[in-house]
């Protein structure tokens, strides 16, 4: 017969409620979104028990922010935060007016540096010319380094971790005071 073994839990510790937030959302805590760190812990923290089929995610926080914290909305929060990172990052992450206007100008900026390169690789056969001409082309490619990145680092994870993050999506939410 199968030993039964206890289950292990699916938990994770913070120094404050507000830890569990972004920084400076301001809105009510039900609407507020779970931090990106939160979620990739969330997730990890997932991957080691998942197996074990954990009824619920239990949140340690501090015994001095019971009083001041809504356990509801916080859990509406979370739920609210999960299902939106089950879909696209646009619904949980989108670009912000800084990060759309960096890409446009980098975008702009690579194709002026890749018709700049191409004129002076046909006005001259000159080392020197053929030098600046693939630098032009470099600082092109650098200015859409971040969006790049955040397409490798973030958009791409997202696309493979988003069913993994819907499997626990709706988990009930416990509070532990320490």
């Amino acid at each position: 017969m199968a030993e039964d073994r206890p289950r292990k839990p699916f938990a994770i510790r913070v120094d404050s409620i507000e830890q569990l937030f972004w920084e400076f959302d301001a809105r009510p805590i039900a609407d507020r979104k779970l931090s990106g760190d939160v979620r990739w812990s969330l997730l990890d923290e997932w991957e080691r028990v998942r197996y074990d089929n954990p009824p619920s995610l239990t949140i340690y926080a501090p015994a001095e922010e019971r009083g001041e914290t809504d356990e509801d909305a916080v859990r509406q929060s979370i739920r609210r935060s999960l299902e939106a990172a089950s879909g696209p990052l646009r619904r949980i992450e989108p670009l912000s007016r800084q990060e759309k206007v960096a890409a446009r100008i980098g975008i702009a900026f690579l194709f002026v540096s890749i018709m700049v390169s191409t004129a002076l690789d046909r006005m001259s056969e000159d080392v020197v010319v053929e030098g600046l001409s693939q630098g032009i082309l470099v600082v092109g490619w650098v200015a859409l380094w971040r969006p790049a990145e955040r397409f490798v680092v973030e958009v791409v994870p997202h696309v493979f971790n988003r069913r993994r993050i819907a499997e626990f999506a709706d988990i009930d939410v416990e509070f532990v005071w320490v």
